[in-house]
């Protein structure tokens, strides 16, 4: 192999794609929980804006608002969930940890988000994640943690998000 051959293997192996940048962060959300979050929060928040205002552009502006943020943000508070779930010896403190630490994550970064300009209602559109993130973050954590338990997880410990001393 010659001086060139190597540069450009060097240079197309250093290359960044979406495959990496996904596949890098699949560690640390969970891309099928957020999108699904998504959909749904998204729905809801253009339903709840609309018809409190009539306005479609408002309401189209909160509901990408919401449907990209918890894309990316629902996504990592359930992967967070479940790193709490499974990361923390006592079962009982385990559940209530991952439960209680990224519902109120979930709803202050959701009233932080809609408190920015362009969303009608702030408060009426953070409603429906403090209603579906607890919920929600009960269920995962404890799917996880008994799928931990008894040996059934594909992913075992996900990334550490903080390193143990």
């Amino acid at each position: 192999m010659n001086k060139q051959e190597k540069i450009i293997r060097k240079e197309s192996s250093n290359k960044i794609t979406l495959d990496k940048i996904v596949g890098g962060g699949s560690k640390f959300i969970d891309y099928k929980m957020g999108a699904a979050g998504a959909i749904v929060m998204g729905a809801i928040v253009f339903g709840v804006n609309y018809y409190g205002t009539l306005e479609v552009t408002g309401a189209s502006t909160a509901a990408l608002k919401q449907g990209g943020y918890t894309l990316l943000f629902g996504g990592l508070i359930m992967r967070g969930c479940e790193h709490l779930a499974i990361n923390i010896n006592k079962q009982w403190i385990a559940l209530i940890a991952a439960i209680l630490i990224p519902s109120a994550v979930a709803i202050g970064l959701t009233f932080g988000v809609h408190s920015l300009k362009g969303t009608p209602k702030p408060v009426a559109s953070t409603i429906p994640t403090a209603i579906l993130v607890i919920p929600s973050t009960a269920v995962w954590g404890f799917r996880k943690r008994k799928q931990y338990t008894s040996g059934q997880s594909s992913n075992p410990k996900p990334a550490r998000l903080v390193r143990r001393v």
